[in-house]
């Protein structure tokens, strides 16, 4: 059982396989034992997991590899509350109070991602990783859910981001990365004094360092110590062994190395999380330098625009937007981004008609990303994207409802740029003094009702 913490819900998660352990205890892992080839049919699996039952999965026989895989672990929004011990119902409100939290790493030597060491020309990243190729035009096997650790090259503080890999073979990979991200940023500064930038992949990461990478944390904040203030104790890191980076010392699986300086080389295509292809584009050089990991270490793979890549980008820009959305509408019940995350349905308690205008303009305004903002009732489901097609059309109204802002930028990608200029507001909330004729119909029993218990056996 795990403990009560003092913010009210449980002990956060330090390792990724505790998390693996909590889905399984609640038999949320389903295991697949028969060989599966990395080469897409790993990805149809996936894919008809996440549409059904969407548990976690684990593959045990990899074609090709020793390392077994593991994917769709953040399949539900209540698995991130769960991993940082937070309550759902209260986990944006949570996230945004704590913030401004760091606590200092915990070094240790006994690293259990070190128990396998290898260096120089043992180095073979095709055949010492599982060679996942996810989508039919993808350019080879890429990694998808390794956090890039990185130090400033002036001032040392740690950053930690998400950033696509592909594989290309021995000890080079090609990587995503460019300013405005902090890692990009990280890499231009190297440059400029002709360095190479140190940098660390870790798979199979502790929860508390895969949300600190995909959270806003500001430039200069250490995101090690941000890592462990969302998991509520120091994060237990080890020093590399051919590189001057703290990794996590519980992690699966580390690739040390350097992204090169002045090398670019043609990355892609690969299918990304809009559900289109990012053509080939020059991008940066990885140069491997070691290979640590676990004895039995598990890949950890995310399917870009899948619902656990979905979730673990999603609730930081929920956070960010409901931080902004706040400081005009105290009553918030959710905020969700439903479909992709260039857009947002804020669900709130108005008090005046004022506010879900108050709050559209907010959010808008609160991540450039956000393309559509959508406001409803508090007796409308955020996630339900149904629920909120049934708000839009049935209290909308267009004639007063509808805001567009024109021309503003939103998803900055050089060659679809033209396709994401300009923002719209809707209004779905009920006038509030028709508030009595829009109250909701409600079927006592329905909760209780277990189909099963009605329906005739063999009919």
């Amino acid at each position: 059982m795990r403990q009560i913490d003092r913010y009210g819900g449980m002990q956060a998660m330090e390792t990724f396989r505790q998390l693996l352990d909590w889905l399984d205890a609640r038999g949320d892992v389903a295991r697949v034992s028969r060989e599966v080839d990395p080469r897409h049919e790993l990805t149809a699996v996936m894919r008809h997991m996440q549409k059904g039952e969407n548990k976690a999965l684990l593959f045990k026989n990899v074609k090709g590899s020793d390392i077994p895989v593991a994917t769709n672990v953040f399949g539900f929004r209540s698995t991130v509350a769960a991993s940082l011990g937070l309550e759902e119902g209260n986990l944006l409100r949570t996230l945004a109070a704590q913030e401004n939290r760091r606590l200092p790493v915990d070094r240790v030597t006994d690293a259990p991602v070190q128990e396998i060491v290898k260096i120089g020309d043992e180095i073979d990243v095709a055949r010492d990783l599982p060679q996942i190729v996810y989508a039919e035009h993808d350019a080879g096997a890429y990694i998808t859910a390794g956090v890039l650790i990185a130090p400033h090259p002036e001032t040392g503080v740690f950053n930690a981001s998400w950033n696509r890999c592909q594989l290309v073979g021995d000890d080079k990979l090609r990587v995503r990365m460019m300013p405005p991200q902090h890692l990009g940023r990280y890499h231009a500064e190297a440059e400029a004094k002709g360095q190479n930038l140190p940098c660390a992949i870790v798979i199979g990461a502790p929860p508390g360092l895969m949300f600190s990478a995909a959270s806003k944390v500001p430039y200069e904040v250490d995101e090690l110590e941000v890592a462990g203030a969302w998991q509520g104790k120091p994060l237990r890191v080890t020093r590399c062994k051919t590189i001057p980076v703290d990794v996590p010392a519980d992690a699966e699986i580390v690739i040390e190395g350097e992204v090169i300086c002045g090398t670019r080389e043609d990355e892609g295509p690969f299918g990304e999380f809009t559900d289109g292809y990012v053509p080939v584009m020059k991008n940066h050089v990885f140069k491997v330098k070691a290979i640590t990991r676990r004895r039995d270490a598990i890949y950890h793979a995310i399917l870009a625009g899948g619902t656990e890549d979905l979730n673990l980008v999603g609730v930081p820009i929920q956070t960010e937007i409901y931080k902004k959305v706040s400081a005009f509408v105290p009553k918030i019940k959710d905020i969700a981004t439903p479909g992709y995350v260039f857009g947002c349905v804020i669900a709130i308690e108005k008090q005046n008609e004022d506010q879900p205008k108050n709050a559209l303009l907010a959010a808008i305004g609160g991540y450039s990303w956000t393309k559509v903002v959508v406001v409803v009732d508090e007796d409308v489901d955020p996630f339900n994207a149904a629920d909120v097609l049934w708000a839009i059309q049935t209290r909308c109204t267009p004639e007063t409802g509808v805001y567009m802002v024109p021309r503003i930028p939103s998803y900055t990608r050089e060659d679809v740029r033209d396709v994401h200029r300009g923002k719209v507001g809707i209004d779905a909330t009920v006038p509030m003094h028709l508030k009595g004729l829009f109250e909701r119909r409600r079927f006592p029993g329905e909760e209780t009702v277990r189909l099963e218990d009605y329906i005739d056996v063999g009919h």
